[in-house]
């Protein structure tokens, strides 16, 4: 990682309708450290780009939205949790890159 974050695959949610794909990633220091979303921003970018542009093209998926999380502790998906840290950005991916959205 850019950062020297250690980052961890947790989860992986493909949604048909719209498609959307959501990589959910664990950064256990984000929570220690303090690091705030620009902090971790290049990290994000390069996610996307090295790691879930050719995941996603190799499984042949053909959505254009992705959302890239981390997150300091698991948390099931769509619940709150105020007392973990936790960072979201969409991208659309463009002729392979990622693109920023940014709704």
């Amino acid at each position: 990682m850019p950062s020297g974050l250690d980052v961890t695959l947790f989860d992986v949610i493909l949604e048909e309708d719209p498609p959307v794909a959501r990589f959910r990633f664990l950064a256990p220091e984000i929570g220690e450290d303090g690091s705030s979303f620009a902090d971790i921003v290049p990290d994000i970018e390069y996610l996307c780009t090295a790691v879930i542009v050719p995941s996603l093209e190799a499984h042949a998926w053909t959505g254009e939205t992705v959302v890239v999380s981390m997150s300091s502790e698991a948390v099931d998906f769509g619940m709150s949790a105020p007392d973990v840290t936790q960072f979201f950005q969409p991208f659309q991916i463009e002729e392979g890159d990622c693109a920023w959205l940014d709704h």
